[in-house]
């Protein structure tokens, strides 16, 4: 008889709503338990309803999260799945909870966000932490904590905006690359997620010999305290009169879903369509298998660390 699985993949992803319906307990869990006024719930659907309903990202993380485990199966790693979402179920402490459940001693959690920050990396560590702790103080969980600068990742990204810039000539034409804006207090905190986000994006400049690029935060929230900047928007708009054309890559998101599909796909394509300038969005990574399987390695090694 085969002894059952005791080692798990814990993929963890930032949550989308089912449903139009399910926008406003999303929106609310978001929010801390608290909902949103109603022209703040009615803008959030317009923009969920202009993509074409409710975003394709837990497919996508679906997708990812089978090819990370593929990956642990080429290595020889026997390992269960499991997925959490911060904002939606099953959330990353429900996940946990059956881990636990099912007799998991050994795992290793991958976000599906390359950028180490203490609202993305550092919060989902959180959460699986205190599961554990509730409910399998014994099992032992690990976590790739940062994967901006996996050559995987970057040879992606690289391939991707070269086939926008296929028939621009270079001189005209800057790159922006983008990432989730957070709070600007982040900043005295030490938190690394800029120079993260600089670091991933100069390598992927570099790869290419970009003429012209640059960096621009996006999907800024309207908390009443400073976010961290400058806007997509805005650097598209100061840069107007210098060139013909705009390509937008974002290096933090790596799925399709609003706030690339929308606020790229969308709000940016809209800013240079009213400015004259050329526009073209470069794809995200979404289920790339090659960046997947390097992504088994990393988690492979954590497991070699654990045994």
């Amino acid at each position: 008889m085969t002894p059952p699985t005791t080692k798990a993949l814990l993929v963890m992803h930032y949550g989308t709503p089912k449903s139009i319906d399910d926008v406003l307990p999303y929106y609310t869990h978001i929010r801390r338990g608290r909902p949103p006024e109603p022209a703040a719930l009615q803008d959030l659907v317009d923009r969920y309803q202009s993509i074409g309903g409710p975003s394709p990202l837990t497919k996508i993380s679906e997708d990812q999260a089978a090819g990370i485990l593929a990956g642990l199966q080429k290595r020889g790693i026997d390992a269960k799945l499991y997925i959490g979402a911060k904002h939606t179920h099953p959330f990353v402490a429900e996940a946990v909870e059956q881990m636990a459940n099912d007799g998991i001693t050994e795992a290793i959690g991958v976000v599906l966000a390359p950028h180490y920050s203490t609202y993305s990396i550092a919060a989902y560590r959180h959460y699986a932490l205190d599961a554990k702790e509730k409910h399998g103080p014994e099992m032992v969980l690990d976590f790739v904590e940062r994967w901006g600068t996996l050559p995987e990742f970057v040879d992606g990204l690289a391939d991707r905006v070269k086939v926008q810039l296929d028939g621009w000539n270079p001189e005209e034409t800057l790159v922006i690359f983008s990432a989730h804006s957070l709070p600007t207090r982040i900043m005295g905190e030490g938190d690394p997620y800029p120079e993260e986000l600089m670091e991933t994006s100069k390598l992927v400049a570099d790869k290419l010999g970009i003429a012209h690029w640059t960096f621009a935060f996006q999907s800024a929230s309207t908390t009443g305290e400073p976010w961290l900047g400058p806007d997509v928007l805005d650097v598209i708009a100061e840069n107007a009169t210098k060139y013909k054309n705009i390509v937008c890559c974002t290096v933090g998101f790596v799925s399709d879903h609003l706030e690339v599909l929308y606020d790229l796909g969308i709000e940016a394509r809209d800013k240079c369509a009213e400015l004259g300038l050329n526009f073209r969005r470069v794809d995200t990574i979404n289920a790339d298998l090659k960046i997947m399987d390097a992504l088994a390695g990393l988690a492979a090694d954590l497991f070699q660390k654990t045994a």
